[in-house]
Formats: structure tokens, sequence, C-alpha cells
């Protein structure tokens, strides 16, 4: 078993990756490991064997996990190259690998979600006024989720890295947002849809959604984004814009022993 940092990746396991990314399907099912080892690598670390890889992204403020393999004892071995016993951990886990999870830390919490893929018709979509939003309206991107109480989903300190996204504006002030969630080779989570609460029923996020949809389909993307399977006005929302329920996805809160 080797610990690779962020500048020596190891060949087979990339080799590995690039491979079974020529599936979409594996890759939307794996696809926060990929994040790590392909967009994320720059702030990620990896303990690896050809049985196990576990991944740790430094860049969150509570350390996120993800693997490849089916052994809950590697598993739980590895993640204390990663972190100290007692640490807290998340990890975002397809239905096969919640019970390697399950077996290998202690769990606090788990929320199921949906990932949600788009296979709708683009050309029934309507951006309307929709424009870019880019780094220098990063305060004003700050300023709507406070306002309306909501945490924003990001991988990295700045949330619009990871690619485009799209605002409506009235006055000079951001009114709706939607961004790139987490951008990969060939799939791209989408997410951040936020309305100010005396905007809303407008159809203002799904203009947001439609422009960010034009543009990741025009490079040949497939979109899709991760939410609670409680949260019943949000999967309706992403339904109607022509996303479809792809797989349970199971956000886990654990501790290492």
């Amino acid at each position: 078993m080797g610990f690779l940092g962020t500048t020596d990746r190891p060949s087979a396991l990339a080799t590995q990756v690039a491979n079974q990314m020529r599936d979409l399907d594996w890759t939307l099912a794996h696809f926060t490991f990929v994040a790590n080892v392909t967009t994320l690598a720059a702030e990620c670390d990896i303990a690896h064997s050809p049985a196990m890889s576990v991944a740790s992204c430094r860049s969150q403020p509570d350390l996120e996990l993800a693997f490849l393999g089916e052994s809950s004892d590697l598993l739980a071995t590895y993640a204390t190259f990663l972190a100290d016993p007692g640490s807290a951990v998340s990890l975002l886990v397809s239905e096969e690998q919640r019970d390697v999870v399950e077996s290998a830390f202690d769990v606090d919490s788990v929320v199921p979600h949906w990932q949600m893929l788009y296979s709708g018709d683009p050309r029934d979509l309507d951006v309307g006024s929709v424009t870019e939003v880019v780094e220098n309206d990063l305060s004003a991107v700050q300023s709507l989720s406070r306002s309306e109480g909501y945490e924003l989903t990001a991988f990295l300190a700045n949330p619009l890295a990871q690619g485009p996204a799209f605002g409506i504006w009235e006055r000079r002030r951001l009114i709706a947002m939607g961004m790139t969630v987490l951008e990969l080779p060939k799939v791209v989570w989408l997410g951040n849809v936020v309305v100010r609460s005396e905007y809303r029923r407008r159809g203002l996020a799904s203009a947001v959604v439609a422009g960010l949809l034009h543009r990741h389909l025009s490079h040949g993307r497939t979109p899709f984004s991760v939410v609670r399977q409680d949260d019943d006005a949000c999967v309706g929302f992403f339904g109607r814009m022509g996303f479809e329920q792809a797989r349970p996805l199971f956000a886990m809160k654990c501790v290492l022993r």
C-alpha cells in the first residue's frame, strides 16, 4: 500500500480510472472519487493499493473521503493514513458502497439523496434574461446565499471556481443564481440554485438552470444534480426541468475507529 501526495499519482490508478471513465454510468456512480483524482487532484491525498484506494480532500471544512474498493477492513485501515482515529469524516456514496462504509466506521448519520440525471430536450429550455456570473460577482453570490440562509455546496474556497454560473440581476442586485458545483471531464454537477424569496414563482430558478444546461450540453457534458430525497420541492423542480432519479446516494457522517 502506498500513500501518495498531490504530485505523485500512481500510473496504475490513473490508468484504471481513465479506462473506467469510458463508462458513463460508472463515472456517475463514482463521481466523488473521480473528482478527487482529476478535477480536485491538487487538493487531495490518496492511500492506494490494487484492492483499495481512498482519497481525502483537504479543501473542505470537514474531512471528505471517497474510495474505490469493496473491503471495509481496508477502507478503515487506509483512512487512518489520511486522518487520526476519532476524526469526523463525511462521504457521499452509492447504495453499493454504503454497506462498506457502515462496516468500516462508526456512523453518526445517513441522509438519503437522489442523483438526478438530465434527460430532457434542450429545445424546451428558456434561459430568459440570465447572464453569466463571474469571479468579480462573488460578493453578490455570498450576499444572496446569506440572505436566504442557504449554505453553498462548494469543493474549493471559491464556489465559482468549478465552472460557469448564471444569474439574474435587478438594479445591480443578484436575485437568482445557479452554479456548476463540480465539473469532471464528461459529467457536471449543477446546484446552488437560489432565488430571493420575494422573487420566487416567476420562473427564475428554471431560467438559471436552463442557462447552465445549455452551456454544458454544448460542450458535451452530461449534467446531474444531487438533492435530498425528503426535499419534495427540489426533487419536483429538477423533475420538471427534465432530470430523472438516476440512483440513490447517501450523505454519511462517520467517525474513524
